[in-house]
């Protein structure tokens, strides 16, 4: 009676220990499934995952090739990444380098075709395969021993494949791709627990994948606000740079008009009086010659007004008011130069005029003051046609950059926000103008100071819309990128800056002399 029990003690004992086993193995794989799982989702980038997967696949394996394969929309695909142990042929290169090898033979393999299409169109007219019907993995042992079709296995040389497991990869339920190993140099018996780990590192992969395009998704869309909100700030202040602009020339304008009806009467009299004055002046010559001996009040009125220092005075106080007169003539003209209400379009124009306009505007910022030292212009004008622009725009580009060597100028005079202790102050602080027309159609206009210059990190910032380096309240850091804005867009030109510090800077425009307007 003893028999049956010691019988039945060791059967119980031995499923025991199978069941431990089995828990091991298991345990076994469910932790390398988490390693390498965590290799793969240390990162969102989907090239290191792509190439951490396959080359962590193939040293778990030991198998000779592990390749991802993802599908495009229309069912066709490209292999993403592939690991190869040494001496076999490289599947994407043979995609690349062979087109003969994408040829459609569809008909070789209808029956059971289980491997991506390098050389077979199935999955693709199939839309997937058996993988579109939840079918999740795919085991072969050995292709000669699998019932394949002669021309099929024939594919499955040239891919050098002799057995393979593949497994399907989901993206949100939607079938992203496959996962392949494959053993080249032999048959392979492939064990349960291989087939378990590749599938649930497929499954890892498809939610890591399904991450990092979110992850790009987020990132596209965060680009993209940026953009907009770029360009939507951007469009405000030009657009209030524009409202302020056609302010401005309104009241130039208005302001220009109104002083210049008084002063073209008063400068129109002033000659008038001026030959009236010299008709007195020879009337009482005459009374002088003829009657020589004046009455004592008469001398007495002469002594009193100072007659001689009179007539010879005189004639200078009426040229110092007609040069007042013209003086004020030449500003009125260079305001309404300046703001060019009337020339909206795209006209010719002398280009040296709205030069010379704008340093009229800026006159009092080039004169001393406080510690300010007087900034000289100098200007060398080349021989310029007219020149095709908007000018009231090209104005303002001439005034911001104009400003802005005003500014370095003055720190440079009292050592500013850029100045250190190795550049010395500019004891003749200058601005440069100059023009030139080159060959054949384009013309060059050059406004350099001799200021403390611009650093090189500044430098690449000061055409971005918003970038300022002056305390807030004192600039809003458009009027260089709007210039820039108006040079290139608008003018099909280009603006630039070259700058040391210590030397100072210089901005240089080029716009094409003729302007190209498209016939439509």
């Amino acid at each position: 009676m003893l028999q049956p029990n010691k019988y039945l003690d060791k059967t119980s004992s031995q499923a025991v220990e199978l069941l431990q086993i089995e828990a091991l193995e298991v345990a076994e794989s469910q932790r390398i499934v988490a390693i390498t799982v965590e290799k793969i989702r240390q990162s969102l980038d989907l090239e290191y995952i792509f190439q951490t997967t396959t080359q962590e696949i193939r040293q778990l394996f030991n198998s000779d090739r592990v390749i991802l394969y993802r599908f495009n929309p229309d069912w066709s695909g490209t292999f993403v990444s592939e690991s190869l142990a040494q001496g076999w042929l490289s599947l994407i290169q043979q995609q690349v380098h062979q087109p003969e090898l994408v040829e459609n033979v569809s008909e070789c393999s209808l029956k059971n075709l289980s491997i991506p299409p390098i050389v077979d169109t199935y999955l693709q007219d199939t839309q997937g395969g058996r993988f579109s019907q939840n079918e999740t993995y795919r085991v072969c042992h050995d292709v000669y021993s699998a019932g394949f079709s002669k021309c099929y296995l024939k594919i499955l040389e040239q891919c050098q494949a002799r057995a393979y497991v593949i497994t399907a990869i989901y993206q949100s339920q939607q079938l992203w791709g496959l996962l392949a190993v494959y053993q080249n140099d032999a048959p392979r018996k492939w064990q349960t627990d291989e087939v378990y780990i590749l599938s649930q590192i497929a499954s890892q992969l498809g939610v890591a994948l399904q991450q990092a395009e979110l992850l790009k998704q987020t990132q596209s869309q965060k680009e993209e606000l940026a953009a907009a909100l770029k360009d939507l700030q951007q469009a405000q202040a030009q657009l209030i740079q524009n409202e302020k602009m056609l302010s401005l020339g309104q009241l130039v304008a208005g302001i220009a008009h109104e002083i210049n009806n008084p002063v073209s009467f008063i400068y129109g009299n002033l000659k008038s009086a001026d030959e009236y004055t010299q008709n007195l002046f020879s009337l009482l010559d005459i009374y002088q010659k003829h009657y020589p001996q004046s009455i004592k009040a008469i001398e007495e009125f002469a002594n009193f007004i100072e007659l001689d220092f009179l007539r010879s005075d005189f004639p200078k106080l009426f040229k110092s008011m007609m040069m007042g007169a013209e003086r004020i003539r030449d500003i009125v003209l260079s305001l309404r130069t300046f703001s060019r209400l009337d020339e909206a379009e795209m006209k010719a124009v002398d280009i040296h005029q709205g030069i010379d306009s704008t340093i009229m505007l800026i006159q009092s910022r080039l004169n001393p003051a406080n510690q300010r030292r007087q900034i000289e212009v100098i200007k060398e004008y080349g021989s310029l046609p007219l020149v095709e622009c908007y000018p009231g725009q090209l104005n303002q580009v001439f005034l911001n950059i104009l400003v802005n060597s005003l500014d370095a100028l003055e720190d440079s005079s009292v050592k500013g926000r850029w100045a250190t202790k190795k550049f010395n102050l500019i004891d003749n602080p200058r601005i440069y103008i100059r023009t030139k027309l080159l060959e054949p159609d384009q013309v060059t206009i050059s406004i350099a100071d001799n200021g403390i210059g611009i650093p090189e990190d500044t430098l690449k910032q000061i055409f971005n819309p918003f970038f300022t380096t002056k305390p807030v309240g004192q600039g809003t850091g458009m009027g260089l990128a709007i210039s820039y804005q108006i040079i290139t867009q608008k003018h099909r030109g280009c603006l630039e800056c070259i700058s040391q510090p210590g030397v100072g800077a210089e901005f240089i425009i080029r716009i094409p002399l003729i302007q190209f307007v498209p016939n439509f």
